[in-house]
């Protein structure tokens, strides 16, 4: 059992990594997932998307400030209710995370290439029981 737990750390760790040297010359991991998102959703409220990364509004507020500066989203307040606060991604942003999308998708294909579609699908019945 301790090999296994271990082996997937390292496993997801290796992914993790390989992938944050990837993104190194576009943007960070944490503005990367940020942007996955509303892509997803196009505009989100800022404390959907802390909820949904399960992290503070306060951690999203400053992600959001550096990816607006980039130009990649913009931010507002809903005209109803002033307290809430609205993200939206552009269409620079959009056009970038389908950029990196495609990059990611590219780096599993190559990873995952040595495997037949038998072992592939048992990953994925595996993976699915553990969730």
């Amino acid at each position: 059992m301790n090999d296994l737990s271990v082996q997937m750390l390292a496993t997801f760790r290796s992914f993790r990594s390989d992938i944050g040297k990837m993104f190194e010359p576009y943007i960070p991991w944490n503005e990367f997932v940020v942007l996955r998102i509303l892509k997803h959703q196009n505009r989100e409220m800022v404390s959907r998307v802390a909820s949904e990364l399960n992290v503070s509004n306060s951690h999203i507020t400053a992600v959001s400030e550096k990816l607006i500066t980039k130009g990649l989203l913009t931010r507002f307040r809903s005209e109803l209710d002033r307290r809430i606060v609205y993200l939206e991604i552009t269409e620079k942003g959009r056009q970038l995370i389908e950029e990196m999308e495609q990059k990611r998708e590219g780096y599993f294909q190559k990873k995952f290439s040595s495997l037949t579609e038998e072992e592939m699908e048992m990953m994925i019945l595996v993976l699915q029981r553990l969730v």
